[in-house]
């Protein structure tokens, strides 16, 4: 039986290059994600920022008065989408900087100003077609 030692000091993905990223879930229900989850393949209604000026600029939109709540979501989605699809840019290639098994629950409430890190997929970098709106061949993650 596995038992976390809170009083331990294992460092995770310490040789790995890390990054920041920003999450805000727009939909109505929350999202868990896996250890092991291509970011890049969850749920659309998770997006990802990657940096503190595209969250701030995603919150502003998402409580933009003027707008419906499908037009805040759509203006959201717009500011994610330009860098989430990149290659070689968190989340394109990346994955949650938690232990392997475990997870993490995005509710609707989550502020883009909540900071997670992440990490490169490792191995062999290839990861099968997680949705069925993408390919299902593996992608090759360089």
């Amino acid at each position: 039986m596995w038992v976390k030692d809170p009083a331990a000091e294992h460092v995770l993905n310490a040789e790995e290059d890390k990054a920041t990223v920003y999450v805000v879930n727009v939909g109505d229900r929350d999202i868990q994600i896996g250890s092991h989850i291509h970011l890049a393949d969850v749920n659309e209604d998770l997006l990802f920022f990657t940096g503190p000026e595209a969250a701030t600029a995603a919150e502003a939109a998402l409580t933009d008065p003027g707008r419906v709540w499908a037009e805040r979501i759509a203006a959201a989605r717009e500011l994610a989408h330009q860098r989430s699809k990149t290659p070689g840019v968190a989340p394109w290639g990346y994955r949650l900087d938690i232990p392997a098994g475990d997870s993490m629950r995005f509710s609707p409430e989550n502020a883009p100003s909540d900071a997670i890190e992440v990490v490169p997929i490792g191995g062999r970098r290839q990861v099968p077609g997680l949705r069925k709106d993408k390919q299902a061949d593996v992608v090759d993650l360089g």
